[in-house]
């Protein structure tokens, strides 16, 4: 069955996020969420080494047995990540039943949600989903996109968002092409020198010519 998804991504800052198992699958979805700023509970009988270190550090919380109803308290949302395919499926069912979004890994009719593979420069992050097709292809892609992309082009995010928001303070912002114009070889010449501020000059004032001018007070009067 093909599934039409609408992505996005979720700000998981603060919010409890239960993963269900302790396992290599379980493992996988802790460097994602951990970034997130998401406050993530394991529950799980037995856990990897990493799980463990990271509940040690009181990066997360860990209950070492079995999963119970109550667990889902509080959850914004749930990942089942055991290798017990009916009791992954029981516990989303649970979860949808309590109006809280879950993922039950591998097993796409039990998943409002599927987790994508993710190519990231500094704050800028590319997504890749093959809305739960091929986990194995996101991640042939994932790698490639990886090896490919230049560094710039997280620096390059870091000066138009530098730019929009000085630009955003005093009026209204330009339209698309204006910053289509500005993105210029230049530019990253300029960021693969390690010289943002001339990057960054660059840009505004390329995007600036796109602001209308103001008419004074007293011509509009």
């Amino acid at each position: 069955m093909a599934y039409s998804c609408y992505p996005i991504a979720l700000t998981l800052e603060g919010k409890r996020c239960l993963l269900v198992g302790g396992g290599e699958i379980a493992d996988g979805k802790l460097d994602a969420l951990l970034l997130a700023g998401a406050d993530i509970v394991v529950v799980s009988p037995e856990v990897r080494p990493r799980i463990a270190e990271f509940a040690a550090a009181g990066r997360i919380t860990l209950h070492r047995r079995e999963y119970r109803s109550s667990d889902l308290d509080g959850a914004f949302l749930v990942i089942a990540a055991t290798d017990d395919r009916p009791l992954n499926a029981a516990i989303v069912t649970e979860a949808r039943a309590a109006r809280i979004l879950a993922n039950a890994v591998d097993d796409i009719p039990y998943c409002d949600f599927f987790a994508m593979a993710i190519v990231r420069r500094g704050e800028l992050q590319l997504g890749i989903s093959t809305n739960g097709r091929s986990p194995a292809f996101a991640r042939w892609l994932r790698e490639r996109f990886d090896a490919e992309l230049p560094p710039e082009y997280g620096e390059l995010l870091e000066v138009l968002g530098s730019v929009r928001d000085t630009i955003k303070a005093a009026g209204p912002i330009p339209l698309y092409p204006h910053w289509q114009a500005a993105i210029t070889g230049d530019v990253f010449a300029a960021l693969r020198n390690g010289d943002h501020d001339t990057a960054r000059r660059a840009v505004h004032e390329r995007v600036a010519a796109g602001i209308p001018a103001r008419v004074p007070e007293e011509i509009a009067s």
